[in-house]
């Protein structure tokens, strides 16, 4: 599981809208109140290895600041 933590920098609370993996093998969650200015909301995302290897997986998230995407990316090497 890898947790990506942000900040609310504007001046108005933040929604996170949509929170969507780029493939079924990858889960997420995050917060799901509004982050109100100056406070903190993560996003949170889960890769389930059917095999050995290396992996890169993506989340978009889209919050009420923007109706563009995010998109965030991690990567790892799963070991048999």
């Amino acid at each position: 599981m890898i947790r990506f933590e942000f900040t609310n920098t504007s001046s108005k609370p933040i929604v996170i809208e949509n929170v969507a993996p780029s493939c079924g093998c990858t889960t997420a969650d995050y917060t799901k109140t509004p982050i109100l200015p100056g406070k903190k909301g993560f996003v949170e995302a889960s890769y389930n290895a059917a095999a050995a290897g290396a992996f890169m997986k993506t989340v978009n998230v889209t919050t009420s600041d923007s109706k563009t995407p995010k998109t965030l990316s991690f990567k790892g090497v799963v070991v048999s």
